[in-house]
């Protein structure tokens, strides 16, 4: 069964038969103080991720408009379950999550596709997108995420 995150999961492996340390309690203790926030940030996420995925298409449109003809349906579902992810991440905590589960099979995808420098542009636009329409305390939540992509697609291109 998988628990909560990585971190606690590791803790709880290490924990061998005793009682967990103050220290290794931290990740748990943070975790629960940031969850409203986290939990915010998801539904956010949920209730907004195809205006804000139409959004980055659009400017994406602007750039490379045959892209969009010819992939547009596929862009937005790839988008879609990025941000998917990202939000399943934020209300977890948990990076591990996301890089094992969504970077692996984006990373396939975009290579197979020879698209990166296609998506640098909608992913920067997506980025733009949620920190001018999200509240400011939650943007930091879903940042990294983004920032993971973009490394991944710039790392490529």
């Amino acid at each position: 069964m998988q628990m909560l995150n990585h971190t606690l999961e590791r803790a709880i492996a290490t924990a061998d038969g005793r009682y967990l340390a103050s220290q290794e309690l931290m990740p748990i203790e943070q975790y629960v103080q940031t969850y409203r926030t986290r939990l915010e940030a998801y539904q956010y996420l949920r209730d907004n991720s195809d205006k804000l995925v139409l959004l980055a298409l659009r400017k994406l449109a602007q750039v490379h408009p045959e892209l969009i003809q010819q992939h547009g349906s596929r862009c937005k579902y790839d988008m879609g379950e990025v941000l998917r992810y990202i939000a399943l991440s934020v209300l977890r905590d948990d990076e591990t999550f996301f890089r094992e589960q969504m970077m692996s099979w984006l990373d396939t995808i975009l290579v197979a596709h020879k698209r990166h420098a296609h998506c640098v542009v909608a992913y920067v636009a997506l980025q733009d997108a949620i920190t001018a329409a999200f509240p400011a305390h939650v943007v930091p939540f879903v940042r990294p995420y983004l920032e993971i992509v973009l490394q991944s697609l710039q790392s490529h291109a």
